[in-house]
């Protein structure tokens, strides 16, 4: 039997890397920062404790990746949206598919987002850029409604208070579909969620 490649070798580290990412996500989603301690997510992810070590400094660097991860994902998403061709209305209908159909198939990674910022045990440095990314986006968010509002698309208001509605209304979504199952989550569509906005 030949040795392994070094590709091969870093396609195995990349992997259980990956693996040590979902179950920590699956964990902080669940049980928040401070109850997820890092012999919990080894076991989670099937790696031995020194193993997780190896790849990762401490929870606080998996929690600021996971974090880091998901705001720069919605921040390319939102900054996707306001280049995308079409009225403003196109842009914040394709914005709004895009974020449900990320929600629907990792509903956990926005509850790491959230925990980060309101979890008071998290480490400040974490909380900070998360409020600082997500304050980004939530420009953006503004930016796109008040382009809507100009042509007669959005609803009047105060385009920070839409902004937020609708931030909070993704993020209670990213909630229900993470934790309520029984009876199962009906999740809404584009349609649905854009009510609020819709002129």
């Amino acid at each position: 039997m030949s040795p392994r490649t070094e590709e091969a070798n870093q396609r195995i580290r990349e992997e259980q890397k990956q693996r040590i990412l979902a179950a920590a996500t699956t964990l902080f989603a669940h049980r928040g920062f401070s109850d997820t301690k890092m012999t919990d997510i080894a076991a989670a992810a099937e790696v031995s404790y020194g193993l997780a070590y190896h790849y990762f400094t401490n929870k606080e660097e998996i929690f600021t990746r996971l974090v880091e991860w998901a705001l720069s994902g919605a921040l390319d998403l939102v900054q996707r949206a306001m280049e995308q061709v079409g009225t403003p209305w196109d842009r914040i209908q394709w914005l709004t598919t895009q974020m449900l159909t990320g929600l629907q198939g990792q509903p956990e990674i926005d509850m790491v987002v959230i925990h980060a910022l309101t979890n008071d045990t998290v480490p400040l440095e974490i909380r900070e850029l998360a409020l600082q990314q997500s304050n980004m986006i939530q420009d953006l968010l503004r930016r796109l409604i008040i382009e809507g509002q100009a042509a007669g698309q959005v609803v009047s208001g105060d385009p920070d208070r839409l902004a937020t509605l609708f931030g909070s209304c993704i993020q209670g979504l990213a909630l229900g579909n993470t934790f309520f199952h029984n009876p199962p989550f009906s999740f809404p569509d584009t349609e649905d969620v854009l009510r609020i906005l819709r002129a």
